[in-house]
């Protein structure tokens, strides 16, 4: 007789969707901020992860990179990412806080 289906275990999840493979924290887990701002390996951040950061929204961060009276720091891209230096990044939350 055939082994019933219903009695197998499930197959593993492919590693692609266990999130292991990417550095970047995502921007709306509980703590995410604190994940971006420590080590070195965090150099640079996602437009979500400045959205993050700077508590606006994702469309507020480009309409800020979009505008050159704004002095936000100019994007990087990346492999086809649109990637921010988390200092310069931070330094124009500073710089706006200050006014």
């Amino acid at each position: 007789m055939a082994a019933d289906p219903r009695n197998q275990p499930p197959p593993s999840e492919p590693a692609a969707r266990r999130g292991g493979s990417d550095i970047h924290p995502r921007a709306r887990t509980s703590g995410g901020e604190s994940e971006i701002l420590r080590g070195p390996e965090h150099l640079l951040i996602t437009v979500p992860e400045a959205a993050c950061l700077l508590r606006v929204g994702k469309r507020t961060v480009w309409r800020l990179m979009a505008d050159p009276e704004s002095g936000f720091p100019s994007p990087r891209r990346i492999r086809g990412r649109t990637l921010l230096v988390r200092d310069e990044v931070l330094a124009f939350v500073d710089a706006e806080a200050s006014q």
